[in-house]
């Protein structure tokens, strides 16, 4: 992958000059720097063992998504902002915020789970508790999702070619 890093002097930023995905974004050389290393952590912490490769794509597991934010040297908060419980199905809208030195970021998202999907003795807590596991797995992909990305294609996907 071919980068590029600008410094307009109140940020700097780094490029995937390919895709013009913003892989770090900071407003001073120690952000800058502090983001970099705790991506590359993450990264260290991935194994093959924490994909799925689901009809052709790989997804993160559950665990090493749980697995990054607890690993890592950052504080992290996740906070439901509105839950929808039916007979029918569980719908949760949560926020996961993280924050390292004087970085803070955020990521709103939603998971959802319909009664249908389970099995057995499935009921409204674990219709809940999909609902919910979904969304926080969303929220982390979202904010670690270069890290995974890279990891999917430089690791898996070239043990798949080889």
């Amino acid at each position: 992958m071919s980068t590029r890093t600008i410094s307009t002097g109140a940020e700097i930023m780094e490029i995937d000059s390919k895709t013009g995905e913003i892989l770090i974004a900071a407003k001073n050389r120690t952000d800058y720097e502090l983001i970099k290393q705790t991506k590359v952590q993450a990264y260290k912490l991935l194994t093959p063992n924490d994909f799925v490769n689901i009809n052709g794509v790989w997804e993160a597991k559950r665990d090493a998504l749980i697995k990054i934010l607890s690993s890592l040297p950052i504080s992290y908060s996740w906070k439901i902002q509105d839950r929808q419980l039916t007979e029918k199905y569980a719908q949760v809208l949560g926020t996961l915020r993280i924050e390292t030195g004087s970085i803070r970021r955020q990521s709103d998202s939603m998971g959802i789970c319909e009664f249908s999907e389970l099995k057995g003795n499935g009921g409204l807590h674990f219709m809940n508790a999909r609902a919910e596991t979904r969304a926080l797995k969303r929220a982390i992909e979202t904010l670690f999702g270069s890290v995974i990305n890279y990891y999917v294609i430089h690791v898996l996907e070239a043990q798949r070619s080889a």
